[in-house]
């Protein structure tokens, strides 16, 4: 189950794939192997409105997942990881771009200040935060904290932000459809109503405006992501029944559950998981 750091599983299989992620996907049966390297992770975030004027942060390096699709987006793309090992998995996966800066901190520690990771050859010292970022992602990143932290970190996050930026923060969802199908949970989770309560203490603190995606079959594994604006209809929501957290038990079809969800006009609240929106000073 994906709950706990991987790195150094991960950087195993770089050095006996010669970091052909490819060549890992393809002989690796591992959830951490499909987790790290599978390209639908980019899913997750491939729709937003990146440009190429774009200042972007990543909060929490995840494996380099959906670094690259940043990177070759953005103007610029800074990778904020409070452990080197995370970011030499990232550096390994992403290293050869020039725009890419991986950075070592703690989002809830910047007393503690903050410091480039192996920078590339001449260039300049880089500034952190500097003048902020357009956007802010995060995927990954709540987990790695107690729960009674998550407004804290994203309160940091925003803090981040240019006076129009965006964060998108991923989350599982404690009432997801595959926990009453026998999956096994994550140690940090989400009611809906929790985490529009983050959101609108967010809106609250900052101002600005929130919306809710749903991912599905989750943020890990995105085949496709819903919004309370655009919903499925029945029979829509197909092929959720992916895991990577194992087998686990199987206590009926998660897609036929679904589909009784989405009848019922439920969908929101047992979605897999949750991706929030907000963008800070604009209603």
């Amino acid at each position: 189950m994906m709950k706990n750091d991987a790195s150094y599983e991960i950087l195993d299989l770089m050095a006996r794939y010669e970091n052909d992620t490819e060549a890992a996907l393809k002989a690796e049966t591992s959830p951490e192997c499909l987790y790290a390297f599978s390209p639908l992770r980019e899913n997750l975030f491939e729709w937003t409105e990146i440009q190429g004027d774009s200042r972007v942060l990543q909060i929490g390096s995840d494996y380099g997942s959906y670094t690259g699709l940043l990177a070759r987006r953005a103007g610029e793309t800074v990778v904020l990881d409070p452990r080197d090992e995370n970011l030499e998995v990232n550096r390994l996966r992403h290293g050869t771009h020039e725009n890419l800066h991986f950075v070592r901190g703690d989002i809830l520690k910047p007393e503690a200040g903050y410091k480039e990771y192996k920078p590339g050859n001449g260039t300049a010292p880089l500034e952190f935060p500097g003048e902020g970022f357009d956007l802010i992602f995060m995927a990954g990143t709540l987990e790695q904290y107690k729960k009674e932290e998550a407004e804290a970190v994203l309160k940091a996050a925003v803090g981040l932000l240019k006076p129009e930026g965006t964060l998108y923060f991923a989350a599982e969802n404690a009432a997801g459809v595959r926990y009453w199908m026998g999956a096994e949970r994550f140690d940090v989770s989400f009611l809906r109503a929790e985490v529009l309560e983050l959101l609108e203490s967010l809106e609250g603190t900052y101002g600005g405006s929130s919306l809710l995606y749903y991912p599905v079959p989750d943020y890990r594994y995105p085949a496709a992501v819903y919004s309370d604006a655009y919903l499925p209809e029945n029979g829509e929501v197909t092929n959720i029944s992916a895991r990577l957290d194992g087998p686990g038990l199987t206590f009926g079809s998660e897609e036929q559950a679904m589909a009784m969800a989405c009848r019922n006009g439920v969908f929101s609240s047992f979605a897999n998981s949750f991706l929030g929106a907000y963008r800070r000073g604009q209603s």
